[in-house]
């Protein structure tokens, strides 16, 4: 039976072979017309050359064009991209993302973006990413990120998950102004309820004493009106006498009142620039 042969073995014994029937062979002297010939085809094979080189200096000279321009789409684009893992690691940043956490690129990377939230928001932002990397459509949630030294920042986050579902791709948006917008509408009207709660108060009928001029609460209980406008509303009094009370109680210090006042406002009168 025969054993198997080493193959280097053949194809050393192959090429001995073959350089001993080449040294047998008798060489034909090529003609001038064979040494034109080629001349020719060596000069048209290095133009072919050349002009491959130039297709390709053309081609790597667009394609460097089309990289600076995607970088600076990506990089300085007014929203912030990042590529997450189903955990909520940072697998991709672009600078304008990096500037709305207020993290150097580098240090973003292979960091989880969950940490960066605020612990009272982590809960929907983990619920954001299961449902993203469960289906297919676009998800989003809004949520506070924690920054150093800063107020917290309110974001927008859309993403939807690869088609190889082993990351998403994220886009954030700040929408601190809004949010901060939103509060301070919340307030107005909180204000303005509890505004409206107190023209209520004084509307309807209020029953009041004919003869004392005492008005009913709530509660049953006969009130000064001066004490009852001041606990329903935000108005204050000024005790003063109306003239037909002056000459009903005090006749006999009439005119000196008066001319007391008449003389009050002269001087008030004068005083003013």
């Amino acid at each position: 039976m025969k054993t198997n042969q080493d193959p280097s073995a053949d194809a050393a014994e192959l090429r001995r072979r073959a350089e001993e029937r080449l040294q047998t062979r008798e060489r034909t002297p090529q003609s001038p017309l064979d040494t034109e010939r080629l001349v020719h085809e060596l000069q048209v094979h290095q133009i072919e050359l050349e002009m491959q080189n130039e297709e390709l200096q053309q081609a790597r000279a667009k394609a460097d064009a089309l990289l600076a321009q995607y970088t600076d789409l990506y990089d300085f684009a007014p929203t912030g991209y990042f590529n997450l893992a189903a955990d909520g690691t940072i697998l991709a940043v672009n600078l304008t993302g990096a500037g709305l956490l207020g993290i150097g690129r580098a240090q973003l990377l292979k960091r989880r973006l969950g940490f960066l939230v605020a612990e009272a928001d982590r809960p929907v932002f983990n619920a954001f990413l299961e449902k993203t990397f469960a289906g297919k459509d676009r998800e989003c949630c809004e949520v506070a990120l924690l920054k150093a030294k800063t107020a917290p920042l309110f974001v927008r986050i859309e993403a939807v998950v690869s088609e190889d579902r082993r990351e998403c791709r994220a886009a954030m948006l700040d929408v601190t102004d809004r949010h901060r917008a939103e509060v301070e509408q919340g307030r107005l009207v909180q204000e303005l309820q509890a505004a409206l709660a107190k023209v209520k108060q004084l509307s309807g009928l209020l029953p009041i004493c004919a003869n004392c001029k005492r008005i009913r609460n709530d509660e049953g209980y006969w009130k000064q009106i001066e004490a009852f406008i001041a606990s329903h509303s935000e108005a204050t009094f000024s005790h003063g006498i109306c003239p037909e009370c002056l000459h009903q109680l005090y006749p006999d210090q009439e005119q000196r009142i008066f001319e007391g006042i008449e003389r009050k406002e002269r001087q008030n009168a004068a005083a003013t620039p």
